[in-house]
């Protein structure tokens, strides 16, 4: 066999996994230490409990519901998908000596590269500021080029997304070559995580940025009213957001939204949130919520008083909109794996895995009705979960039986799955044919290099209806750190130093983000 999977398929196989309470590592959040911590149901909810020799015992709050944790426990496919090219021996420290090292458990989907850290804006809950820090961190091209050279070196494939980010990437004197040295390199989808601004302010700019080969924006947004970007980020931004979103649609460029929810500011307009996305989705591809990571020394009544959870996202998008069961439609990123491991199984060749770690975050998919508006979650009509036990099933079958059964064609092992499409539930118009041929179109990505053109594609079954990927993605801070999900992580910094750092331990626990702009950063003028 080509290559080597451990995967479980499901509750039946993984009981003990999902037992509570269960035993995990943290850190403590005053010095850092690994410490041993349980995760344990309290009246309906997940908490953490761990305790430091020298600065005591922490409680967290870790999901405000046990069901919908446990649901995305249950959903999970664990899969080894480690780098075959670590760049770091571990030192058996974990996480000080982040790599990424070989005890790293999954290749990165994504890789931020922070082009800056200066900002056109001064956010109170931003965590990447040269204002605050007094020191800035700018990439030149030659380091960019190495940073791009060693991420699309990994292997067995390079990520499918990179990232640029900051501060504001886009006040970088040199952002469009930037660009095109990643699309010249082969990126395949590269975006920018940008509060809008200069989008906004000058469309010749996002046109630019469209011609270099800029696909996707990430675009701050914290809501639908001004008072809430008055307190988020200082000022009265929204215009500036619906300008910004104008722009990129004439150029052609796609919007992800990016929430970061905060208890008591913007919680209430998720609903909104999600409605505008509908409303918009000739632009808007994709939402992506952030409940906010708490930074500093805060004490637990506090804490308790500003944590949000993915299970109070869920929640609060049901009872705002209506749309989403809480329960039943959102999924662990790793529901996809068996899609992957299938056509590995039939091509012999490394496909890309999604294989963050069930605590991590959650997705769910609507289908849109351009004409209607009407928005239905794919799950609702298809029974995602028993599907991808039978792709699994069908991908061992693959790798274990004779070399003949790898001439059946994905077409053939799609059908096989049309017993889980519910026509009855379905949305007028889509039937399991055009499913199977958004599916193809989905997975062919990897291979098209020439993805801005396409990119409106990928997002749309027919010529009816659009496809809203719904993504909410938990940052860990001090107090909810867990090691494993950081072993587990795909979302990586590529950093000047020469090596990846897992998006929560570059941003929180360790934080090498600071250390590491220590060494390239000069005074700020």
């Amino acid at each position: 066999m080509l290559f080597e999977r451990s995967m479980k398929s499901g509750p039946q196989q993984d009981a003990e996994k999902n037992e509570l309470p269960l035993a995990t590592q943290s850190v403590c959040p005053e010095c850092n230490k690994v410490i041993e911590a349980q995760l344990y149901d309290r009246e309906g909810q997940i908490w953490m409990y761990k305790a430091c020799d020298q600065h005591g015992s922490f409680n967290e709050l870790i999901c405000s519901d046990t069901e919908f944790f446990l649901l995305r426990r249950r959903r999970h496919f664990e899969l080894g998908n480690p780098m075959h090219n670590p760049q770091t021996a571990s030192s058996g420290s974990c996480p000080q000596d982040c790599g990424i090292c070989n005890q790293h458990k999954s290749s990165p989907c994504l890789v931020n590269i922070d082009l800056t850290n200066r900002c056109n804006q001064n956010c109170p809950i931003c965590f990447a500021n040269a204002n605050a820090t007094g020191r800035l961190t700018e990439l030149s091209l030659d380091q960019l080029e190495n940073i791009l050279d060693r991420v699309m070196g990994i292997r067995p494939y390079p990520p499918l997304s990179i990232q640029y980010a900051g501060g504001e990437p886009t006040v970088h004197p040199q952002f469009l070559d930037a660009v095109k040295m990643a699309k010249d390199k082969g990126v395949l989808d590269l975006q920018a995580a940008s509060n809008g601004m200069l989008f906004a302010k000058k469309p010749e700019f996002a046109q630019q940025a469209a011609d270099a080969g800029l696909d996707v924006v990430y675009l701050q947004f914290d809501g639908m009213t001004d008072d809430i970007y008055k307190y988020s980020r200082g000022r009265e931004l929204y215009d500036i957001k619906m300008q910004a979103m104008e722009n990129l649609k004439q150029a052609g460029i796609m919007v992800t939204l990016v929430p970061t929810i905060v208890r008591g500011l913007n919680d209430h307009q998720l609903g909104d949130i999600l409605k505008f996305a509908i409303n918009n989705t000739d632009v808007v591809t994709a939402l992506s919520f952030q409940p906010v990571s708490i930074t500093g020394r805060i004490d637990e009544s506090k804490r308790l008083e500003m944590r949000y959870t993915m299970a109070d996202m869920a929640r609060d998008l049901q009872e705002q909109t209506g749309i989403l069961d809480m329960y039943q439609d959102w999924q662990p990123f790793s529901v996809i794996s068996p899609v992957s491991r299938l056509l590995e199984s039939m091509t012999e060749t490394p496909k890309m895995y999604f294989s963050c770690h069930p605590h991590c975050g959650a997705a769910s998919y609507l289908v849109v009705d351009r004409y209607t508006g009407e928005a239905v979650p794919i799950t609702q009509f298809i029974d995602i979960e028993s599907a991808m036990r039978d792709m699994n099933k069908e991908a061992e079958s693959l790798e274990n039986h004779s070399a003949w059964r790898k001439k059946l064609t994905r077409l053939q092992l799609l059908r096989k799955l049309k017993k889980h499409y519910k026509p009855e539930k379905a949305p007028e118009g889509i039937d399991f044919d055009s499913l199977i041929d958004f599916v193809n179109t989905f997975l062919e990505a990897e291979s098209t290099h020439n993805n801005r053109q396409k990119g409106h594609i990928y997002h749309k079954i027919g010529d009816r209806y659009h496809v809203l990927l719904l993504a909410a993605m938990h940052f860990q801070d001090s107090y909810n750190f867990e090691l494993d999900r950081v072993q587990h992580c795909v979302i990586h910094y590529g950093s000047p130093d020469g090596r990846l750092y897992p998006f929560c331990t570059w941003n929180s626990g360790p934080c090498h983000r600071y250390a590491v702009e220590e060494q390239f950063s000069t005074p700020l003028k």
